[in-house]
């Protein structure tokens, strides 16, 4: 159900695209780090874990200072920290990777401060499909699979992302700049008696913006 939600709302955002033709439209690239962490009961001792985040985005302007950008985002989440692996009662420092084909949906108001500098702030739901959900050991050389068993994470997670950024317009692109926070709405595990674990992370990345369309 939270995948088909998930799909319904990525398909609502690809037919207001397809219908915009007269508007301003954006298009670009970007990456950066995604310092990334878990919330809930359980996570106390965990640490952050830096992870690659970025892909690629488009957007349009429903007039002079407001619109939406949709985003395409490899993003990798997750934490560091002792980890149990079965079998054995001691806990090990360990990495938990939990990696994310990300779909923000992005509602923006910009700001602009002359000709070439514009600032702009964003809010809107994140549509996450996991990619990879492991436990990677390193002192033991072993890696704990989190999608096989009787508790594995969820292959959909709903979330929300909100944040600012700024663009440098230079002759025929822009150089941009955003920092975000982003969490999940939607627990990791969602079986009875599981922790009420969740993704939460911030977020750094910059890029390249091509403006097209109307003028």
């Amino acid at each position: 159900m939270r995948k088909l939600i998930g799909l319904t709302g990525v398909s609502a955002v690809l037919v207001l695209f397809a219908n915009a033709e007269a508007k301003p439209m954006y298009a670009g690239l970007k990456g950066g780090v995604n310092i990334a962490t878990l919330s809930g009961n359980g996570t106390e001792g965990l640490d952050s874990r830096n992870g690659f985040s970025g892909g690629a985005f488009w957007g349009m302007g429903f007039s002079e200072r407001y619109g939406v950008r949709v985003e395409g985002l490899y993003v990798q989440k997750g934490a560091e920290g002792p980890f149990v692996i079965p079998g054995d009662d001691h806990a090990h420092d360990s990495i938990i990777k939990l990696d994310y084909i990300e779909l923000p949906v992005l509602f923006t108001a910009g700001f602009p401060t002359g000709d070439k500098l514009a600032f702009n702030i964003f809010a809107g739901p994140t549509f996450a499909f996991n990619n990879t959900a492991e436990v990677e050991v390193p002192g033991h050389n072993e890696t704990v699979d989190l999608t096989e068993g009787d508790v594995t994470i969820e292959s959909f997670e709903f979330g929300a992302a909100v944040g600012g950024g700024v663009e440098y317009m230079l002759s025929s692109f822009a150089l941009v700049l955003d920092v975000r926070y982003s969490m999940g709405v939607s627990k990791l595990v969602d079986v009875s008696g599981a922790p009420d674990n969740k993704n939460q992370g911030i977020g750094v990345m910059a890029g390249v913006q091509f403006p097209f369309g109307a003028e």
